[in-house]
């Protein structure tokens, strides 16, 4: 088995973008000469990337493997074309939509240390939002995306504060909750307003303060610091201009992660070995591993925060 995680610049309207893959040996197109050769594994991640930045204008790219318990690092091109920095182990990326699994790992340790139940409803810790048909949702039903019909981002309108909590007062549900699964920005942007109310503090602070330190990830932010600042990559929009992240309503629970390769390889590492986390943090890891709901035919199963997908691998096997 091995983990790939990939962090990549790219100049074709893509903003930074981070992924992981768990998957077999044969599943890989090249991972079979690297368990012909084990030491071959620089020359694998070469081969089998290098062309995927050619093909899609990909500035620059971190790539990290682990296997068989051991981390390997490579780095290509630069961060933007405006300073021409190397992309490196300092490199800090924008995760996006990752971000969620931070917001879902958040909730989780919020819950292990008794401050919250996903059977809970917002009112508890948002009076405000007593009287309205959002307070009809669990906080279980918010962060695996079946509160309703929550929309995929929330209106352009709605930008403050004030805004936000106007906007879940007169939000009306369509299905069930729990019924369906509809991904969503708001859904997980609620759920970790939520937890940081439970934990009486702002969510941009529990997440540098509490949970990137329990990963030990010391160059992962929401406010990227001035100090980091010569070290945060840029993407590009279709106009090949650089550009960041744009702030929005629940931003920073929903898509305001940026992280270095090096802290990924961490979060992965500590998700592939949750036994070897102090107890209280590990209960929150493998809390967040548990499936809920299948909302599709197929093995697929609805984490918090994400979803997990079974599948047949030996499918791919390579002769």
């Amino acid at each position: 088995m091995e983990i790939i995680g990939m962090l990549s610049v790219t100049k074709k309207g893509f903003r930074l973008s981070f992924f992981t893959l768990a998957i077999g040996l044969s599943t890989y197109s090249n991972a079979y000469d690297v368990e012909k050769n084990k030491d071959n594994i620089e020359t694998t991640i070469n081969q089998s990337f290098k062309p995927l930045m050619e093909k899609y204008g990909v500035l620059g790219m971190a790539v990290g493997v682990i296997y068989k318990g051991g981390n390997h690092e490579q780095y290509y091109g630069i961060q933007s074309d405006i300073d021409n920095k190397a992309v490196d182990s300092q490199t800090i990326f924008e995760l996006g939509s990752v971000s969620k699994i931070f917001t879902a790992t958040a909730g989780a340790y919020a819950k292990s240390q008794g401050k919250l139940s996903f059977q809970d409803h917002p009112s508890k810790y948002w009076p405000e939002l007593q009287k309205s048909e959002i307070n009809k949702v669990s906080l279980l039903e918010l962060v695996t995306y079946t509160s309703g019909n929550l929309p995929l981002q929330f209106p352009d309108n709605v930008k403050t504060d004030q805004q936000v909590l106007e906007y879940f007062q007169n939000w009306h549900i369509k299905n069930p909750p729990g019924q369906y699964r509809q991904y969503s920005n708001p859904s997980i942007g609620l759920f970790g307003e939520i937890t940081a109310r439970s934990m009486k503090v702002p969510f941009t602070s529990l997440l540098e303060n509490v949970i990137f330190p329990k990963f030990n990830m010391n160059h992962t932010y929401i406010n990227v610091p001035k100090e980091q600042k010569e070290h945060y990559a840029f993407g590009y929009d279709q106009m090949n201009q650089p550009i960041r992240v744009s702030p929005g309503a629940l931003d920073a629970q929903a898509y305001g992660v940026k992280s270095s390769l090096p802290d990924m390889l961490k979060f992965l590492n500590a998700n592939l070995n949750p036994e070897k986390s102090n107890s209280d943090f590990k209960k929150a890891i493998l809390e967040t591993h548990k499936g809920y709901l299948k909302p599709w035919e197929h093995d697929t199963s609805t984490w918090v925060g994400d979803f997990f997908l079974s599948y047949n691998f030996s499918d791919f096997t390579r002769k």
